[in-house]
């Protein structure tokens, strides 16, 4: 990383310089947020000592802007993502020479030091965002962050970052500046017209046309006259047309592919944690086993006030809940009712009352935003704790993926180096103890190939047939638990096929041809004829 700074940064400095003297005049803060609001205490499984995650740990700062970070995660991430849309754009995947020479370094840092620029100087500003605004956008830009209880998902953050290949605190600033930017461009670079303006721009981009068409099927175009004109020569037009079109009708290349597989789940067994470290991660996590105490209750909405007094004057006198729902369906009146919900999971003002209930107990009414509520509680469930046994099963998948993950994780790092540093497929095999496969002759098309591997053999054959022989690729990831490196060991380039082989095929395309000559040779003959329809 300090290479490519070295070989870069001069490139860009002189930019960075000029921007940070255009707010040389401004203030100057410090954002200061705890990363403990936004994701909860929830993150247990980050405890002191290495042996669950590193995740938490700051990684390198390739560079720093008035005190913005720019970390090695983010630039790394920044890079590929540059380096993804090349090969969308190109359709094949480019080489480390074409990186260098589309300066795809220069221009991930030089994005990224715009950024820091424009976020230090928010900074200085004092334009900052509290916590509860970065969690809220956070919730939304990674939705599957929190389950339905509002609980975050801890194993599947350990995937998202892992995937992004960012550390927490770079999420957590990507987002923060994210939302800064935005209301920043809004407010000073949106451009708002008038309604009267916009409306009418509105209704030329809705705008409907009619449209009449001709519809013409080119298999009912008689060509019997055309080919008249070439009786005599049939044969000699027919390989004009296959040498003018010969690019139809090559072999296709093949190859051979040496690759190795990675998959994950192969590495589970290494990761089965013991008993005893079961039974600590337990004892030091017991809060996370605990069960709040739960209520099941009924609850009748009303619009307004006097129709929920009215109501609870009606079943004052009824002594069960039983006879309430009894009551509520001889009178056709709504009612819902809901099970085992923690106080968290209720609404604020519904929960304060419904938490100081008996058993049976009718509420007075509630006021909230929405409506007019009185609730009725059927049932407690008491907090408890749950059992070691009941939570065996839960701490071993947690810890199992933790471990798994950051093998997983750094064994596709050592991979990654040991491809930078030239190793051969072979020398990676034995560095680390993987195993070589082969296909040979494959082609651009699966050919029949279907074994439930459709999506990793497209993924090989895209980036196989985009790759030069004797080249150990990068890591190609199918997803988060599936991973291959793969060199091409022989190329058999496409070749025309001969004519006599596929003169059949050749006919057909040039009688085709014709009918479109044919039809274009019609229509141009009676180019200003507007009754030919």
């Amino acid at each position: 990383m300090k290479f490519y700074l070295v070989l870069f940064i001069d490139a860009i400095i002189i930019e960075a310089t000029q921007r940070i003297n255009m707010f040389r005049t401004l203030g100057k803060s410090k954002i200061a947020f705890v990363l403990a609001i936004l994701f909860g205490i929830s993150l247990f499984f980050f405890k002191s000592g290495s042996r669950y995650s590193n995740i938490l740990n700051s990684d390198n700062v390739v560079a720093t802007v008035s005190g913005t970070n720019i970390s090695t995660s983010k630039y790394n991430r920044t890079l590929q993502m540059n380096i993804n849309q090349f090969n969308q754009m190109l359709k094949k995947k480019i080489g480390k020479e074409e990186i260098k020479n589309f300066q795809l370094h220069t221009l991930s840092l030089s994005a990224l030091i715009n950024n820091a620029v424009f976020e230090s100087e928010f900074n200085k500003l004092g334009f900052k965002l509290d916590e509860t605004v970065i969690a809220q956008k956070t919730k939304e830009k990674i939705p599957r962050l929190y389950d339905d209880k509002n609980k975050l998902n801890e194993i599947y953050l350990n995937q998202f970052l892992q995937q992004q290949q960012l550390k927490i605190e770079d999420i957590v600033q990507i987002i923060d500046y994210e939302t800064r930017d935005i209301f920043f461009e809004d407010a000073f670079f949106k451009i708002n017209y008038p309604k009267n303006f916009s409306n009418k721009i509105n209704e030329y981009k809705k705008h409907l046309r009619k449209i009449k068409y001709l519809k013409i099927s080119l298999n009912e175009i008689d060509i019997a006259d055309y080919i008249e004109k070439y009786s005599s020569n049939i044969d000699e037009n027919l390989k004009k047309f296959y040498d003018e079109n010969i690019s139809f009708y090559m072999t296709d290349e093949k190859r051979d592919v040496d690759f190795i597989r990675l998959n994950k789940k192969n590495y589970s067994e290494l990761f089965e944690p013991t008993e005893s470290e079961i039974l600590e991660y337990y004892n030091e996590n017991k809060k996370l086993y605990s069960e709040k105490e739960k209520r099941s209750f009924i609850q009748f909405n009303f619009k307004t006030a006097e129709e929920a007094k009215k109501l609870k004057f009606q079943i004052n006198d009824l002594n069960d809940n039983k006879d309430i729902i009894v009551f509520a369906n001889e009178n056709n009146i709504n009612i819902n009712i809901f099970d085992d919900l923690t106080s968290n999971e209720v609404q604020e003002q519904i929960a304060k009352s419904l938490f100081n209930l008996k058993t049976n107990q009718i509420s007075e009414v509630i006021k909230t935003d929405l409506a007019h509520h009185i609730i009725v509680l059927q049932n407690i469930t008491e907090a408890f704790q749950k059992s070691y046994k009941s939570s065996k099963e839960d701490i071993k998948e947690i810890i199992n993926s933790i471990e798994l993950n950051n093998y997983f994780i750094e064994l596709n790092n050592n991979i990654s180096e040991a491809i930078v540093k030239g190793y051969t497929l072979k020398e990676i095999e034995s560095e680390f103890d993987l195993k070589i496969e082969s296909i040979e002759n494959i082609t651009k098309e699966l050919d029949g190939k279907k074994n439930g591997d459709e999506e990793y053999l497209e993924s090989l054959i895209t980036n196989s047939f985009a790759s030069n022989k004797d080249f150990v690729s990068d890591i190609m990831a199918i997803n988060s638990d599936n991973f291959y490196i793969f060199n091409v060991s022989k190329i058999i380039i496409s070749t025309p096929n001969k004519f006599e082989k596929v003169k059949k095929f050749v006919k057909k395309d040039w009688e085709f041809s014709l009918k479109k000559q044919k039809l274009n040779d019609f229509f141009n003959s009676n180019i200003n004829n507007n009754e030919i329809i």
